[in-house]
């Protein structure tokens, strides 16, 4: 009788793990805005740090860009947010952030703790790419990263709470 042979686990693409650490960002990203969404006081909260520029989602930087715009101003209008997104994919991703609920977190001590990493997560791939993409000599730029990476220290050791 032929024996079974093992099945082959099909090598893994060098690029997997940078791929999944992109998509852990875009969840972040992802649940960022829906946070802001959801809660005006967390949008307060989140915008101190974060800016539209921060998002690398193509997408979630276009949100990010309308929603802040409505949220200065005291308003929240999801349907005039998702008229911007024409092509179906696009509108479809930008739907779910309005309609994702984030997964419960317990306590008060848990969700300050989550929106905290979060935010650390966010800017610091923010900082990370926008590092890679930084011309040598311009200057300004470099100092406003600086200026960044600075205020994302000053983050970590600040609590954030959550009323």
């Amino acid at each position: 009788a032929g024996m079974a042979r093992p099945v082959a686990r099909p090598k893994r693409a060098d690029g997997t793990q940078k791929q999944q650490k992109e998509d852990g960002i875009l969840v972040s990203q992802k649940a960022l805005l829906t946070w802001m969404i959801d809660d005006a006081s967390l949008y307060d909260k989140i915008s101190r740090y974060i800016t539209p520029d921060d998002f690398t989602g193509e997408i979630y930087r276009k949100v990010a860009g309308l929603l802040y715009e409505q949220r200065q101003k005291g308003e929240l209008n999801p349907a005039q947010i998702l008229n911007h997104f024409t092509e179906e994919e696009e509108h479809r991703q930008a739907a779910s952030l309005f309609h994702t609920r984030i997964r419960e977190l317990k306590t008060k001590e848990e969700r300050e703790q989550a929106l905290k990493e979060t935010i650390l997560r966010v800017k610091s791939h923010s900082i990370d790419v926008k590092t890679m993409n930084l011309s040598p000599d311009d200057l300004a730029g470099l100092q406003h990263l600086m200026e960044e990476k600075r205020k994302l220290e000053d983050l970590k050791k600040l609590h954030i709470s959550i009323d």
